[in-house]
């Protein structure tokens, strides 16, 4: 646990240190530093310790007993060593040892998933910073096509050739575009400081590295899925639950049949240590009861348990047609996106090659301020668009993954 300590405390300083950080970087110390995924731990550590503790309480009592007495100056001593063990129809701790089974399967599912949830919100979140980012600088290349507008618009009416409204829009476009970019800035800082606080990390200002989106990854295979993700195995585990219950519930209505068993090594001596005289002596017994208000008592607890069970069934059914609906709603999204990211494309190549013109047809005299500036929103809009679609089918690729519990990221 020490050498457990120490490593995780060098992670962290080096972290601190670093001048840079990268995805990998940031997940390693959210997985690490994260209190829900703690909490997880706990929990999974306790469930673990439920489960010892039921597994040794279906071992038969073991008592061991001594004593030393004096009446009227007689000094006699007494030591015993028994065992005991009764057996039930509806044994609890049977029934405790399998649902402790359970909790723990359930526990380290919780975890796992929980897990799973960090990472894509950490991955999430670095993709947002990484999007407005490429917003940016697009938005600073617009600002310079409008600054260039507005020192022609300048020269053009001090020619006569344009009017003072157009110098006076061609500013304002320049003011709005500048607007434009310290919003970013500030939506930049905030989504910062949501990544840091996912990792649990102290923003020392170093630079995070994002690598340029590689067009080539943006597919999915939707043939490859899950058949069994783990919300689904953490609803069959509960299921299990449930019909274990029920079961222990069923068998209380029936006569109470029970086998008890017992072994008893004792000794009355001076001698405790004088083992061969103890004698031995062993308890078996077998009976049947039921109790006459059973009907009245335990018939209910019964029903409940079996809509309880009823329920859980019906819970598992509408997590597999969410689960279908998720997918095919997924698929529908990516196939919408990849066509529009097609789409944007070719237009952001028109529309730079329109604005190249336009700027041109401008400086002429020969195209109004108003034609200029549709060609420019167009370039603009168009190639925001593709810079917006590209970030959203990064995020359907891990989407995917965390829906059907496969890797994300190929590895977490």
């Amino acid at each position: 646990m020490k050498k457990y300590l120490v490593l995780l405390c060098l992670v962290i300083t080096g972290l601190l240190m670093a001048e840079t950080y990268t995805l990998d970087d940031l997940i390693k110390a959210g997985l690490n530093n994260s209190y829900s995924l703690r909490q997880k731990e706990i929990m999974l550590k306790n469930s673990k310790l439920n489960a010892t503790s039921a597994a040794f309480n279906l071992l038969p009592s073991a008592d061991l007993a001594a004593g030393r007495s004096n009446i009227d100056d007689v000094y006699s001593s007494q030591a015993s060593l028994s065992f005991d063990r009764t057996l039930t129809l509806t044994d609890p701790p049977i029934f405790n040892y399998i649902s402790a089974g359970w909790d723990k399967e359930n526990a380290a599912l919780d975890r796992k998933q929980a897990q799973k949830q960090l990472v894509y919100d950490i991955y999430s979140a670095w993709l947002d910073m990484d999007q407005t980012q490429k917003e940016i600088v697009i938005q600073n290349e617009n600002l310079a096509v409008l600054q260039n507008i507005k020192e022609q618009a300048d020269l053009q009416y001090q020619l006569g050739r344009r009017t003072s409204f157009d110098v006076s829009q061609a500013e304002i476009n320049v003011i709005n575009a500048q607007l434009t970019i310290a919003n970013l800035n500030n939506q930049l800082a905030n989504q910062r400081a949501i990544l840091f606080n996912l990792v649990k990390l102290p923003d020392n200002g170093a630079e995070l590295i994002f690598p340029e989106p590689d067009s080539a990854a943006l597919e999915i295979d939707f043939s490859f899925y899950s058949e069994n993700t783990i919300p689904l195995q953490q609803l069959q585990t509960e299921l299990k639950q449930s019909k274990l219950d029920k079961l222990q519930a069923k068998l209380g209505l029936l006569p109470s049949l029970y086998l008890s068993g017992s072994y008893r090594q004792s000794s009355l001596t001076n001698d405790l240590f004088d083992f061969d005289n103890y004698d031995g002596s062993y308890t078996l017994s077998t009976g049947l009861s039921w109790s006459l208000w059973t009907p009245w008592t335990k018939v209910g607890t019964y029903s409940q348990l079996a809509n309880t069970l009823t329920l859980k069934q019906w819970q598992q059914e509408e997590e597999l047609a969410t689960l279908k609906l998720d997918r095919q709603t997924l698929q529908r999204d990516w196939d919408y996106l990849t066509a529009t990211l097609t789409l944007n494309a070719k237009k952001s190549n028109q529309a730079k090659d329109n604005l190249r013109i336009a700027q041109e047809k401008y400086n002429l005299g020969t195209l109004s301020l108003i034609e200029l500036e549709q060609a420019r929103v167009d370039a603009l809009d168009a190639e925001l668009a593709v810079n917006k679609i590209t970030y959203q089918l990064l995020k359907k690729i891990q989407e995917w993954n965390l829906l059907n519990s496969l890797p994300l990221l190929e590895k977490y």
